[in-house]
C-alpha cells in the first residue's frame, strides 16, 4: 500500500481546540489580573485598574482571528498596568499578543511600541539595581516572544515553498513519465500498425495460402500490439495492481523481424556480442522504429539490422535500400529514439546514405 505523509502533530489539532486553549488563558490571566487590581486597592478598587486588566487578557481569546487588533488593544491596556503588578508591566498578555502577530508579520515596529510600554510601565528614577533587573526581565521576555513568533513566520514560509517545490517536482516527473508512456505507445503501436496496413493491403491482392499466412501474420502482431499496450497502461492502474509483462528486448528482435518480413520486406539480422540488460528495450526499440519508418515511407525492398560492440560502444545500425528522398525534419518517432539513446549519453544519426537508402545510427556508451 502506498504510504500516505501526514502533517506535523500540532498541524492535525483543529482551530477550535486551540481557540479553547485561547479562552481558557484569557479567562484566568483576567481573574488574576482583577484579583491583583482588588488586592490592591481594597477598599475602593480603580475602575481603571480592571479595564487595564480586562484590556490585556479577555482580547486573548480571539488573538488568532484578528492578531492586529488585539494587539492595539493589549497594548493600550498596558499602558495602566502598574498600579497593582510587580514589576509593572504586562509580561504576559503583551507577550504572547505580539508573539502572535509576529507569526504573521514582521512586527519590527509592534516590537518596538511593546518595549516602551513595558519600559514606561517599569521605569523609575533614580534608577537603582532592581529596577534595571526589571527593565532587563521584561525587555528579554518581549524580545524572546518576538524572535519566536518570527521563527514561527519562517518556518511556515519554509514549508509552504518546500510544499510548492514538492508540488512542482511531482508535477514535473509525472510530465516525463508521461512523455516516456507516449514514446513507448507510439513505438509500439506505430511499428505494429504500420505492418498490419502494410500486410492488410497485401492480403487484399493475394489468395490462397499467401492470404492465409499473411492474416495469420496480422493477427500475430495485433495480439502483440495489444499486450504490449496493455503492460504500458497498467503502470496507470491506482486502484489495483497491474499485470506487468515483461520488456521486449533481443529475444523478441526475431519475432519482429520475421512480422516485417511477412510484410513484404527482406530483413538481415546480425547481432555481434552481449546486449547490456539495461539498453535491451532501447535497442528493441531502435530497431523496431527504423523497420516501421522503412515500411512506411522507404519504399525499400531489403533492409539490414547489425549490433555489435565497437571501441567501447554498443552499435546498432539499420540500413535499407530504399529511395533517397528529400531531407525531412525528425518526426515523433526518430526524436523519441534520440531521447532515449541520450540517457546512456550516446549518439543518434539518422540520414540517407551516399548513393542509395536510409542509415539508422545510435552509439550507446558501455
Amino acid at each position: 500500500m502506498r504510504e500516505q505523509l501526514r502533517p506535523p502533530l500540532l498541524s492535525r489539532v483543529p482551530m477550535c481546540a486551540w481557540v479553547s486553549i485561547d479562552v481558557v488563558i484569557a479567562l484566568f490571566l483576567a481573574a488574576a489580573y482583577c484579583g491583583l487590581a482588588t488586592t490592591r486597592n481594597p477598599g475602593e478598587p480603580d475602575v481603571l485598574d480592571y479595564a487595564s486588566a480586562l484590556a490585556t487578557t479577555l482580547p486573548l481569546a480571539v488573538r488568532r482571528f484578528w492578531p492586529r487588533e488585539v494587539f492595539v488593544v493589549v497594548l493600550a491596556g498596558g499602558l495602566g498596568m502598574r498600579e497593582f503588578l510587580s514589576p509593572h508591566a504586562d509580561p504576559l498578555g503583551l507577550s504572547l499578543a505580539l508573539y502572535t502577530l509576529a507569526t504573521g508579520h514582521r512586527a519590527v515596529a509592534a516590537l518596538v511600541a511593546a518595549a516602551v510600554v513595558g519600559v514606561q510601565g517599569v521605569l523609575v528614577f533614580p534608577v537603582t539595581a532592581n529596577v534595571r533587573d526589571q527593565l532587563g526581565l521584561v525587555v528579554a521576555i518581549l524580545l524572546a516572544s518576538w524572535a519566536v513568533g518570527v521563527t514561527v513566520r519562517q518556518r511556515r514560509i519554509y514549508t509552504e515553498r518546500l510544499a510548492v517545490h514538492a508540488e512542482e517536482k511531482a508535477r514535473a516527473e509525472a510530465a516525463r513519465e508521461r512523455l516516456r508512456i507516449a514514446r513507448e505507445l507510439h513505438d509500439v503501436i506505430g511499428h505494429s500498425l504500420s505492418t498490419i496496413a502494410v500486410q492488410a493491403g497485401v492480403a487484399v491482392h493475394v489468395g490462397g495460402d499467401d492470404m492465409g499466412r499473411t492474416l495469420a501474420s496480422i493477427e500475430e502482431t495485433s495480439r502483440s500490439a495489444l499486450c504490449e499496450t496493455r503492460r504500458l497502461l497498467g503502470v496507470l492502474r491506482e486502484d489495483e495492481e497491474a499485470d506487468y509483462a515483461p520488456a521486449p528486448g533481443l529475444a523478441e528482435l526475431d519475432t519482429l523481424v520475421e512480422r516485417t518480413r511477412a510484410a513484404g520486406l527482406e530483413v538481415t539480422l546480425s547481432i555481434d556480442g552481449e546486449v547490456e540488460a539495461e539498453m535491451e528495450l532501447t535497442v528493441y526499440r531502435i530497431v523496431q522504429e527504423a523497420l516501421t519508418n522503412v515500411l512506411k515511407h522507404a519504399g525499400a525492398r531489403r533492409a539490414g539490422v547489425r549490433i555489435g560492440r565497437q571501441e567501447g560502444a554498443l552499435v546498432v545500425e539499420v540500413t535499407d535500400d530504399g529511395t533517397r528522398g528529400e531531407p525531412r525534419p525528425y518526426g515523433h518517432g526518430l526524436s523519441g529514439l534520440r531521447e532515449r539513446v541520450r540517457l546512456f549519453g550516446g549518439e543518434f544519426e539518422a540520414g540517407a546514405r551516399p548513393v542509395r537508402g536510409f542509415r539508422v545510427t545510435a552509439r550507446l556508451p558501455l
